[in-house]
């Protein structure tokens, strides 16, 4: 047999489609991809909290009418609320109408879709930064630990443990999205185009992003450990993107702190993750390193073991389901409650409240008082049933949700109680109901 014959003969079966050569997977494909599954099962393992029952419930609006949805919270309607008007929350409902499947599941599901658009992002928009293999492996690292030691887990968007949390929110997905599109415009290698559409992305990541909770981000102290890379990046091109899109952030900052609060967690993540990333990218540099380099990697190994050990030495959350109530309850009759949980979680399965936990764009600040000095004035000890009567005809109250130690007026039939908690749910017999 020739050496051709054998050459072609070799050619042929599986490796001949990739030119002879086996498929390698990268080391973001390895780490990346094992990093997707033990977070998808710490986020399904951690008890819903926070906002959680807020994106529950605006999918649980769109899934009753994806056209003309109610307010996710109160018995108003949806018009003017950003919530239920995103196309993310749109899709959302859509796939809850067709599955049949709650909020909270719908939720759930879209935890690991978002954290697959967030990883793929990152990998495409570090790939576009440079050609080094590890440095995606070593941006997700420094992306999710590089932060702070803050034991409130809502103050640190991408980290580790705000993730547990927050995967399923559209805050990650719209991170993940604008990685894509800075990536795409990095690639086009056009001046004008490029950073037309990168601006736009990095203004609509600040307009667009629903931030729900009023807690503001800290300051993420460890990620000025990439301070100096970037200023390196600076030095040699004042068009680095990564200089540009921190440039950006800090803009955003100071925009979000005079004009628009709910703004700070998209202008914290614009101006944190570029620092973040350029440290990733100048640490994925062969070696052997300079002494500065070192340095570096030592206090980035320093940072990232605090931030890690910040999660695991802080327990998550733990929140109480609130289905016990929630089965009593037909969707859309509403609830008169003050506790902080239930407030937040049982808009999630179906019912509305008397006063959301904020005010927002249809609930005013004003409306939001009186709500609130509603809710106040019904749970008074010194209350009168003609007062209370008022407030049920007024927002009509259907059920209430007591918390321990909050007495149970006459006129009130106890329904179910929880053990865990020791908060009870009764039925008003005043008051009418918008589900008949």
């Amino acid at each position: 047999m020739t050496t051709t014959a054998l050459a072609r003969g070799a050619a042929r079966g599986a490796t001949a489609l990739r030119g002879g050569h086996f498929w390698r997977p990268t080391p973001f494909f390895v780490f990346g991809g094992l990093f997707w599954l033990l977070l998808t099962l710490a986020y399904w393992w951690v008890p819903m909290a926070y906002d959680y029952g807020l994106h529950a419930a605006v999918i649980e609006r769109l899934k009753v009418s994806l056209l003309h949805p109610r307010h996710p919270l109160v018995d108003l309607p949806g018009a003017g609320n950003p919530y239920v008007s995103s196309p993310y929350a749109m899709a959302e409902g859509a796939f809850a109408r067709a599955t049949g499947l709650t909020g909270w599941e719908v939720m759930k599901l879209a935890g690991p879709a978002n954290l697959l658009v967030l990883l793929t992002g990152l990998n495409r928009f570090v790939r576009a930064l440079t050609s080094r293999q590890w440095a995606p492996v070593l941006a997700l690292l420094t992306l999710t630990l590089l932060w702070g030691t803050s034991t409130d887990w809502r103050t640190e968007p991408l980290a580790l443990r705000s993730l547990m949390i927050d995967l399923g929110y559209p805050s990650t997905f719209a991170i993940g999205l604008a990685l894509w599109v800075w990536a795409g415009a990095w690639r086009l290698r056009r001046e004008g185009a490029r950073w037309a559409v990168a601006g736009v992305a990095a203004v609509g990541l600040v307009w667009l992003w629903p931030d729900a909770d009023p807690a503001q981000p800290h300051f993420p102290w460890l990620a000025l450990i990439g301070l100096p890379p970037l200023w390196l990046r600076l030095r040699r091109d004042r068009k680095d993107p990564l200089v540009l899109l921190c440039a950006a952030g800090v803009v955003a900052l100071a925009y979000a702190a005079l004009a628009h609060p709910s703004a700070y967690g998209a202008a914290m993540v614009l101006t944190v993750v570029p620092l973040q990333l350029a440290l990733a990218i100048a640490l994925a540099a062969p070696r052997p390193w300079p002494r500065r380099r070192r340095v570096l990697g030592a206090l980035t190994a320093t940072g990232a073991a605090l931030g890690f050990l910040a999660t695991v030495l802080d327990p998550p959350p733990s929140w109480p389901a609130y289905t016990w109530a929630a089965q009593h309850i037909p969707p859309g009759d509403t609830v008169l409650t003050s506790g902080y949980r239930p407030v937040r979680a049982l808009p999630g399965y179906g019912p509305t409240l008397v006063a959301p936990a904020r005010p927002d764009p249809v609930v005013d600040r004003a409306d939001w008082d009186r709500r609130r000095a509603a809710v106040r004035a019904y749970l008074s000890p010194t209350s009168t049933r003609a007062e209370r009567e008022a407030v049920a005809d007024r927002y009509r109250v259907r059920w209430l949700l007591l918390d321990r130690g909050e007495r149970l007026p006459p006129e009130a039939v106890l329904v179910a109680w929880s053990p865990q908690t020791g908060e009870a749910l009764a039925r008003v017999n005043g008051g009418t109901s918008r589900t008949g």
